[in-house]
């Protein structure tokens, strides 16, 4: 599963296992020739650009069951991960209007999909890996598994895809199979891709908290080996490692979530996910923020700010914490974090904070999640809440401008 992909960067970052990389061969002979028979598709050289754009893709048979792309600044080490639902309406180059998964099934492959989502996102797509299920599964299987907590109870089958998910709700260990079943299954989730990709943003985290682990070094040259049989890429050996090296200093609180936004809707009786472009366009200014580009260009000052003369500093000022509605939900399992983020909240003038606890669902890291689309009342929540892991989740019938999640890094005051 794509999912998985820019898990495996952090690892060699930690591991440092260069030498094992110049072993590997990840070479798509398919894309290289379409690349020779249809230049205009080839991806801009990103030898001159700080902010790197890696396409991830997990292959399911031809088509793109998942879509993340991993922006990269080189110079800074900040990443952010932006995933696509699969059905997305886009403009496909030479084929017109179709589902965004549907661009790697074409002759052009993923050379067209990288086209595709450079040309939603208007930016250049310089990278892209991918890996099909199977070898996502002994991937897993070689770590020994992934810790995750099933949301909800999900049963799903679909012999046409040889798809059978049966997984029962709570935390626990899943192999490669199941593993890439909870990355899959999306059928029992109310906003269904949208919820399935929230899940796959957990798993992320899960997968990178076992890399991290030493346990896992002995395994690496495995590891590698599977990986060379089921990855395919247009990066060289030579630039995996060249980014392996230089992005070492990799933090956790420099890795931003974020999600296409948008609604389902039907359009001539076909179900899609359709992009909001006004919303998309705000996203992506944040992107540039939490990756550095418009904090650099901008000394901090958000395009809202810009047009009324403020700095960030002002902002956090002028913002009345009265007006800003909070939804605090303890997601460590440990009772009374929720209570106290409240109070220290209140005492910095927030009167409408409301508690509870996630369902089911544990988390690891703590975010603030943008439910209002104010960039502002985001920052000032963040601030407040000493918490830098921001994701945006626009849902304008929730009834709150941010929402807080409790994870198991504030327990003992983050230790």
């Amino acid at each position: 599963m794509a999912i998985f992909l820019a898990s495996f960067l952090i690892f060699f970052i930690i591991l440092g296992g260069v030498y094992y990389l110049y072993k590997s061969n990840m070479t798509d002979e398919h894309f290289v020739k379409t690349i020779e028979e249809n230049p205009e598709l080839k991806p801009e050289d990103p030898k001159d650009d700080v902010i790197i754009n890696t396409l991830v893709m997990g292959i399911d048979e031809a088509r793109s069951d998942t879509m993340i792309v991993v922006s990269y600044n080189k110079e800074n080490h900040k990443i952010t991960l932006l995933s696509i639902p699969r059905d997305t309406r886009v403009n496909i180059p030479g084929y017109g209007f179709d589902k965004i998964n549907s661009a790697a099934a074409r002759k052009e492959g993923t050379a067209l999909a990288m086209e595709t989502v450079g040309d939603m996102l208007g930016i250049p797509i310089h990278h892209y890996v991918k890996v099909n299920f199977k070898g996502a599964e002994k991937i897993v299987d070689i770590l020994g598994g992934v810790k995750v907590n099933v949301p909800p109870n999900m049963d799903y089958e679909d012999p046409v895809q040889d798809l059978y998910i049966h997984l029962k709700p709570g935390l626990q260990v899943l192999n490669g199979k199941d593993a890439v079943k909870f990355a899959r299954f999306r059928k029992g989730y109310a906003d269904q891709d949208l919820g399935r990709i929230k899940a796959q943003q957990e798993l992320i985290k899960a997968f990178i908290d076992k890399l991290t682990s030493p346990k896992v070094i002995p395994k690496a040259l495995s590891i590698v080996d599977a990986m060379s049989k089921c990855v395919k890429t247009n990066m060289d050996n030579a630039t995996i490692a060249g980014y392996a090296v230089n992005i070492k200093d990799i933090k956790m609180e420099n890795i931003k979530f974020y999600t296409l936004p948008g609604d389902d809707e039907y359009k001539n009786k076909v179900s899609y996910f359709l992009c909001d472009e006004v919303k998309l366009k705000e996203m992506l200014e944040q992107i540039k923020a939490d990756l550095g580009v418009a904090t650099a260009q901008t000394n901090d000052i958000t395009p809202s700010q810009a047009e009324s003369g403020q700095t960030a500093a002002d902002t956090v000022q002028a913002i009345s914490r009265e007006d800003i509605k909070v939804q605090v939900l303890n997601g460590s399992k440990k009772s009374g974090l929720a209570s106290q983020l409240k109070k220290e909240l209140e005492d910095k003038g927030y009167s409408n904070v409301k508690i509870g606890d996630t369902k089911d669902m544990t988390y690891g890291y703590s975010r603030v999640i943008d439910r209002s689309g104010n960039k502002d009342k985001l920052q000032v929540v963040s601030q407040d809440s000493n918490i830098n892991i921001v994701e945006s989740d626009i849902d304008n019938t929730c009834g709150y401008d941010i929402t807080i999640i409790i994870g198991k890094d504030r327990i003992n005051g983050g230790m």
